[in-house]
């Protein structure tokens, strides 16, 4: 190891670093490393790690590579695409250690909208969200959308809604649960889901909305407005959503 070290040194010290410029800069960098850090998962195992580090040192520099310290590019994979069009990916397993010493296994599962008689190019689609999870580890994000959900007056877990600005320029909303609501239970069945989900499409430009609420979310200020459905079976759901006032 402290071989590799020394040779680690030597080589920076032969290079020229580039410098932290801008906020655009920044994010040509970020996508630089992605594509860095794609080509070393697929490089041959006899090259050093050392010549790994170097590389990526040449790259982002001194400033930048500190901001990039701790964070893990998790691979996604295509799992399907849902009947209004919404495609699924689901990152690869990962096992953690819990705070009481259990070790436990978990993927997450993110949802991408999209036009049911469209396709999207699924591998790039992988990147730009291989790109997303990194800014979501440094919570470089902005909430816009807040949505809760009520089931015969039990609260449901509450979803967040992300915009995050990729670094060509593309702006993508991704959705994901609120940790702090995560472990409240799901009421509705996936037919129920279903139902719901058609109620809301069928209802989208014309919503009538009999209660209109303000709270802050995260340090801000959110107006909710609530939609009453009532599902086949009697089941009645109040769906909540909050945009920044």
């Amino acid at each position: 190891m402290s071989r590799n070290i020394d040779n680690i040194d030597r080589y920076l010290k032969s290079v020229v670093l580039p410098e932290y410029e801008s906020n655009q800069h920044r994010q040509q960098l970020r996508r630089e490393v992605l594509g860095k850090i794609e080509r070393r998962q697929t490089m041959s195992v006899r090259f050093k790690s050392w010549k790994y580090a170097a590389v990526i040192a040449v790259v982002i520099g001194a400033g930048a590579l500190a901001t990039t310290v701790g964070l893990k590019v998790r691979k996604l994979y295509f799992k399907g695409r849902e009947p209004d069009g919404t495609y699924i990916f689901q990152t690869e397993p990962e096992t953690v250690e819990t705070e009481d010493g259990r070790t436990v296994t978990t993927s997450r599962t993110v949802g991408i909208m999209a036009d049911p008689n469209k396709t999207i190019d699924v591998e790039q689609k992988i990147k730009d969200l291989e790109e997303i999870d990194l800014l979501r580890q440094q919570d470089d994000r902005e909430l816009i959308r807040v949505t809760e959900k009520e089931v015969n007056g039990k609260p449901q877990p509450r979803t967040f809604g992300f915009k995050y600005i990729l670094a060509d320029g593309q702006e993508e909303t991704i959705g994901e649960s609120d940790p702090d609501t995560q472990d409240r239970e799901r009421s509705l069945t996936q037919e129920q889901q279903d139902e719901l989900l058609s109620l809301r499409l069928q209802r989208t430009g014309k919503e009538e909305y009999p209660g209109i609420e303000e709270k802050e979310v995260r340090g801000r200020v959110f107006v909710f407005k609530r939609q009453l459905y009532v599902l086949s079976d009697g089941t009645e759901v109040i769906v909540s959503t909050g945009k920044p006032k």
